[in-house]
């Protein structure tokens, strides 16, 4: 009997090992299962990145491009400014040369008197020496100054809005 018993032990061992043996092959394969669907979606992901990674490339591309173009206009506009504010300081020292050397046309007085009717009475015109504080016959006559440069130039094209770089 202790042979059929050994046997019956032996059964029952062999039995418990081929059940857990069994139990650890069907994890097993569930494992397996979970790992394949677990690399699909590393492999998914990875393609997600590098295509969010190639999207990010592109918009730095762009964005470097558009800096570059902004960079240029920003010079251009600098330059167009800066020429803008030396054209007008021109133009002020031109106009304050000019003023002073403005004398008044003694035919024009002759020309209010004619042109006023008889019945009105010409308001007396005050002297040359008031109206601009240095008398005429004093000044010294000083020739026709040459205009500047900026007066003669024609201006072809002063767009900056719709400059082309």
């Amino acid at each position: 009997m202790s042979l059929l018993l050994a046997n019956l032990i032996s059964a029952a061992l062999i039995a418990t090992g081929l059940a857990v043996f069994l139990v650890a092959l069907r994890k097993a394969n569930r494992l397996t299962a979970m790992s394949r669907a677990m690399a699909q979606q590393v492999a998914g992901s990875a393609r997600s990145l590098e295509q969010a990674l190639l999207i990010l490339q592109n918009e730095r591309e762009t964005c470097r491009d558009e800096s570059v173009r902004l960079e240029a206009k920003l010079k251009d506009s600098d330059r167009a400014r800066s020429e803008m504010t030396r054209t007008i300081r021109m133009v002020e020292r031109a106009k304050n040369e000019f003023k002073d050397n403005v004398r008044p046309f003694p035919a024009a007085d002759a020309a209010q008197r004619v042109a006023t009717p008889a019945f009105v009475q010409p308001v007396p015109a005050a002297p040359a020496e008031a109206r601009h504080g240095t008398p005429i016959h004093n000044q010294p006559a000083a020739p026709a100054k040459v205009l500047p440069v900026f007066v003669n130039r024609i201006v072809r094209s002063a767009d900056v809005a719709n400059a082309v770089l």
